[in-house]
């Protein structure tokens, strides 16, 4: 990965599109882009070591986190799933040898997921790899520079939850075509 500049968005950005904002646009290209890089080098450690997406990892993590097995509710709702994406998720994982589905014994109509040998032993080698590519990719910001990031994250999520309880926002022509 090299050092890239930020994505710039036109100073007459709002003028082409009213209503916009163009530091909010800029903004939410450079979270993405961000967001899309740090997920490659969290994913590469395991992607190269057990040829595992990092989707398949986090749940391997998951339950490996929490020390007992887990229901695949409780995995999707961690990893903001859907049902559907989760049972072809944990099928890949089953077919790799990676987990077991057993028979919940407290309600024969749930199942949970637990980790094999050579799932445990994915995680004990890769979670090392992965917290240090974290630590690296976050070593140019002070402690107080990553509690304000956390704090407006946390802003911006709560946007984000105002936002989808609204109906999706009728199109508005561009004012001017560039």
């Amino acid at each position: 990965m090299t050092d890239q500049p930020l994505i710039d968005v036109p100073i007459d950005f709002e003028s082409e599109f009213p209503g916009a904002s163009r530091s909010a646009t800029q903004v939410a290209a450079n979270l993405v882009r961000t967001a899309t890089e740090l997920l490659a080098e969290i994913e590469r450690p395991p992607r190269r070591a057990a040829s595992l997406s990092v989707s398949g990892f986090q749940v391997l993590a998951i339950i490996d986190g929490a020390g007992e097995p887990l229901s695949p509710q409780t995995i999707a709702e961690h990893l903001l799933l859907t049902s559907a994406s989760m049972t072809s998720l944990l099928d890949t994982l089953q077919r790799r040898g990676l987990i077991e589905r057993h028979p919940h014994p407290g309600d024969r109509r749930k199942i949970l997921i637990h980790l094999t040998d050579e799932a445990r032993r994915t995680v004990d080698q890769q979670l090392p790899a992965v917290h240090a590519a974290i630590t690296e990719a976050m070593a140019d910001l002070s402690e107080s520079e990553r509690e304000h990031l956390l704090h407006s994250l946390t802003k911006i999520r709560a946007g984000l939850t105002r936002v989808s309880t609204r109906p999706v926002p009728t199109p508005r022509a561009r004012r001017q075509r560039r």
